[in-house]
């Protein structure tokens, strides 16, 4: 009987119901944490300092400076923080003694959260559908193997990883910080290019995604490569990255042109320090390393190293798959030819994921709220190296030992950010959980680049 309810439930008509109770799940440990869990005050008072700076009309970057120093995001941020400080305030007293207009009372605080509550339950919804599409095409491929529900059960297991992250609510509902919404529009963004096909579109979620926090500039060198790919042309793709400058340009024009200088140089901070107390990754290196030039300069070789070498992998696994001279039609100035190329829901998502994950491996430093720029990624890559559509074969070495590797360290990492303050044993933890989904990525197959144009529909 459990081995009949086993293979019932995981027919495809279910997924959507899985995906459902997560999501209901997740509400009501949302609701439940806001209602239970104290708030702490970290940078939402310095974000409505900032905010109400530019609002009294400053536009000089210099000059914009909350409790916790310059600001240091692009304009995006502003008018995002812009937003919700008017949500705090539109039904309470806005009698404030700090000038704020009542934004950091415990009342304006209490209505953000749960504007934060309803921000994470989208993008709860945005990441496990961009799951569930990688489902069905495991679906597809697999076909009518007898291991189709093994393969469909870890990926729920997967799907349901990725709602069980005590620190990602943490930053979402208690905290409040831009990394979340950053991430949301940048989840959407991947949505839009990998689900539907839209890659203007997609293009312009992207760029606003950058417009509140620029570590999503990490998914650009992946990005990049897809659009070389879809576009088959240099044109084509040239004209998709002006669609991202455009979005820049607009966004920053109020202060691109009064103090561009200014806004340039803190909006993109690129040679900004961090302190060593707050580092997640490194605390077991003696901090004059932390702080070093030439540290910096190695982690900066390593990243650029190992995109090289995924560059390479990826350049070699077209050309197999696809044939050298159709990989090479995406460097040629215009298009040749008038098909119609759809990259795989798989291919897009791997590989914008694994651009991200390059760049937080190497980081000079990781701080708390970074965990939610990668921690819906770790259960995608380590499950794609692990349960593609050839997860066949002996269910012990082939499912089993995969599988709680694979929980193994996504629970290392899990447990490096919720340690505080880091210790040397969790950024070891850390560092071990990313080695080990480094290694994978770097020794596994490109997962399959584009559907077939009978498949497309």
């Amino acid at each position: 009987m459990w081995t009949k309810l086993y293979h019932n439930l995981a027919k495809p008509r279910y997924d959507h119901v899985w995906i459902v109770l997560l999501l209901i799940a997740e509400a009501l440990l949302s609701t439940l944490i806001v209602k239970r869990v104290p708030y702490t005050e970290i940078d939402w008072v310095a974000y409505m300092q900032e905010v109400t700076t530019y609002q009294n009309g400053e536009r000089d970057y210099i000059n914009i400076r909350g409790d916790t120093g310059p600001l240091v995001y692009p304009a995006g941020f502003l008018y995002l923080y812009g937003f919700f400080k008017d949500i705090a305030t539109r039904s309470i007293d806005t009698t404030d003694p700090t000038g704020l207009g009542g934004s950091t009372s415990p009342e304006a605080v209490r209505i953000i959260q749960w504007v934060f509550v309803v921000l994470y339950v989208i993008n709860s919804a945005v990441v496990l559908m961009l799951y569930n599409a990688v489902l069905q095409r495991m679906r597809q491929q697999q076909n009518a193997q007898s291991s189709t529900a093994t393969m469909v059960w870890c990926w729920r297991i997967a799907m349901g990883i990725t709602c069980l992250s005590k620190r990602v609510h943490s930053i979402f509902v208690l905290r409040l910080f831009n990394d979340a919404p950053a991430m949301i529009l940048l989840h959407i963004s991947m949505y839009l290019f990998a689900c539907c096909d839209s890659w203007a579109l997609g293009c312009v979620v992207f760029s606003l995604a950058v417009s509140i926090k620029m570590n999503v500039l990490l998914f650009a060198p992946g990005l990049l490569l897809l659009l070389l790919q879809k576009n088959q042309s240099l044109i084509g793709t040239i004209r998709h990255l002006s669609i991202c400058a455009s979005i820049q340009l607009l966004l920053g024009w109020p202060f691109l042109t009064t103090y561009p200088i200014s806004y340039i140089k803190k909006a993109f901070e690129f040679d900004r320090v961090f302190f060593y107390k707050w580092t997640v990754n490194w605390k077991f290196l003696p901090e004059e390393i932390f702080t070093s030039k030439p540290w910096a300069l190695i982690l900066l070789a390593c990243h650029l190293g190992v995109l090289g070498m995924l560059t390479n992998k990826w350049w070699q696994s077209s050309i197999s798959q696809l044939g050298d001279a159709n990989a090479r039609k995406p460097m040629r100035w215009t298009k040749c030819n008038k098909d119609k190329i759809r990259l795989s829901p798989e291919y897009v998502i791997y590989t914008m994921f694994a651009s991200n994950y390059v760049g937080i491996v190497f980081a000079r430093t990781l701080h708390y709220q970074f965990y939610c720029w990668y921690f819906y990624s770790l259960p995608m890559l380590l499950w794609l190296t692990s349960f593609g559509p050839s997860s066949s074969g002996d269910k012990f070495s082939k499912v089993v030992l995969p599988l709680v590797a694979n929980v193994l360290a996504v629970a290392g990492v899990e447990y490096a950010f919720n340690v505080f303050p880091a210790t040397e044993l969790s950024s070891a933890a850390l560092q071990m959980s990313h080695a080990y989904l480094l290694l994978k990525v770097v020794s596994s197959q490109v997962p399959s680049i584009r559907i077939d144009k009978e498949k497309m529909t």
